[in-house]
């Protein structure tokens, strides 16, 4: 925002010494000559292409806020439909439980994987309902 902000003062500067030449042009003063009137229409080119440069880079700027800014409420607008029970976190109308390491830590919505066993060591398992992470290889238990 500091850099909109800048960028609009920028520009607002510029459209004030645009203003200025415009201003001295308008006097007709007869001491403008031919040159001299030649040279201020060059300088008012000058500031109206700059002031043109920065109003399509303020353009830019505000279109990349707005795009981060939607981006933004669409992640929270899902973020809402997220619930923590049982130690994991469901979403309305999804029978999968996401994982909570993998949600809290790093923002990743991850699926877990049902499972009837749980891996104890050297092959062997134990029939125990639990929900497993394939990313973080956390398991979890099913309630």
């Amino acid at each position: 925002m500091g850099i909109t902000l800048a960028s609009a003062a920028t520009a607002v500067g510029i459209i004030d010494k645009a203003l200025n030449i415009t201003k001295k042009l308008s006097d007709n003063s007869p001491e403008l000559d031919k040159a001299t009137l030649k040279l201020e229409l060059a300088n008012l080119m000058t500031e109206l292409a700059s002031v043109k440069m920065e109003v399509v880079s303020l353009q830019a700027l505000v279109f990349d806020a707005e795009q981060k800014n939607k981006a933004l409420e669409e992640k929270l607008k899902d973020n809402e439909t997220f619930v923590f029970k049982s130690g994991v976190y469901w979403k309305d109308g999804d029978d999968t439980a996401f994982c909570p390491k993998c949600w809290e830590n790093d923002g990743k919505k991850i699926h877990l994987l049902a499972r009837e066993h749980q891996y104890v060591g050297l092959g062997q398992g134990i029939e125990k309902p639990n929900w497993n992470c394939r990313v973080c290889k956390t398991t979890f238990e099913r309630v």
